[in-house]
């Protein structure tokens, strides 16, 4: 062998290397499913609209330069120790879970919330360094959620207002695992209002737009 192909089989392999290693990883968790149903209202079941929001966001996501993992494919029970075991696993860029509101009393609570992991100041000064850490890249994530949110079709269009985006303390999606990561409250299925958006046929498309929109933006602006 000469040395132009040698040279050229290194230059690939170390390219491929740094391609792989420069790849965003997202884990996308749907919440509930099989006979956890989570929220239910009418015809309108939380883990199915989950569900569907995942599997056409990872459409989205194929053959784009993110690596999407989902946490279930299909409608059954996944345990929350089994997600959070898979997040540690995959060790995700960031991890998203996806889930619908609901409120026993009221319907007037309504709106579309992410809630980040908060950092723990009462911890070690090595733990309490990581934790900050992961509040400041879910932080980050989440401004860019809440940025493009506030430009979308679902607030602009739909009307589905802005709630909140917050840090969430004693989560367990949160207190187990070590990834940044968002959870996100799509409306509340108990809100007269937010059910019209929920229930339009287009919204399952236009969530996993959105979120397909944020997971591009936060590949090109990874939290390190």
């Amino acid at each position: 062998m000469t040395l132009r192909p040698v040279i050229f089989i290194v230059l690939f392999l170390l390219y491929s290397n740094l391609f792989a290693q420069n790849r965003f990883t997202v884990l996308i968790d749907p919440g509930h499913g099989g006979s956890n149903k989570g929220a239910v209202y009418g015809n309108l079941e939380e883990h199915e609209l989950t569900l569907s929001i995942a599997l056409k966001l990872k459409n989205l996501l194929a053959g784009k330069n993110i690596n999407a993992v989902l946490t279930r494919t299909s409608d059954k029970e996944v345990p929350l120790k089994q997600r959070a075991e898979l997040i540690e696993s995959v060790k995700p860029d960031l991890f998203i879970s996806i889930h619908f509101n609901s409120q026993s009393f009221l319907t007037t609570n309504r709106g579309f919330e992410i809630y980040y992991p908060g950092d723990d100041l009462s911890s070690d000064s090595g733990k309490m360094i990581k934790d900050y850490h992961r509040a400041n890249c879910s932080f980050h994530y989440g401004s860019i959620f809440k940025e493009l949110y506030l430009k979308s079709a679902l607030f602009n269009t739909y009307k589905m207002s802005f709630n909140m985006f917050t840090q969430k303390h004693d989560l367990l999606i949160f207190d187990a695992t070590t990834a940044p990561g968002l959870l996100l409250e799509a409306g509340y299925l108990t809100s007269p209002d937010d059910r019209a958006c929920i229930e339009n046929s287009g919204f399952i498309n236009d969530m996993s737009q959105l979120i397909y929109e944020v997971l591009v933006k936060s590949s090109q602006e990874k939290c390190y």
